[in-house]
Parts: structure tokens; sequence; C-alpha cells
């Protein structure tokens, strides 16, 4: 789809498909982090992130 398009239209067309399923990465983040331990690697990595 954006393979023939000029940089900054291939740039508009990532970011637009990017978003939502970053915006479900991190609110899954939030939740996974309620469940761990605190304290625990997992914890950590997820308060990183």
């Amino acid at each position: 789809e954006a393979r023939e398009r000029e940089p900054s239209v291939r740039q508009r067309i990532r970011q637009e498909k990017a978003a939502p399923i970053i915006d479900a990465l991190h609110t899954w983040m939030i939740a996974q982090r309620q469940l761990v331990p605190e304290g625990s690697a997992i914890a950590k990595a997820l308060d990183y992130s």
C-alpha cells in the first residue's frame, strides 16, 4: 500500500496503522501490571515500558 508512495506519505500511513496497535498494547500492559507481584522482574519490565 505505501511502497509506491513518497516518504512523508509512507510515514503518515505507518503512523495511522501503528497508533491503534500501540494503544492496545499499552492498555494490555497496564492491565497485566496489576496482576504481577510487586518487585518481580516482570513488574520492573512493565514499569520500565
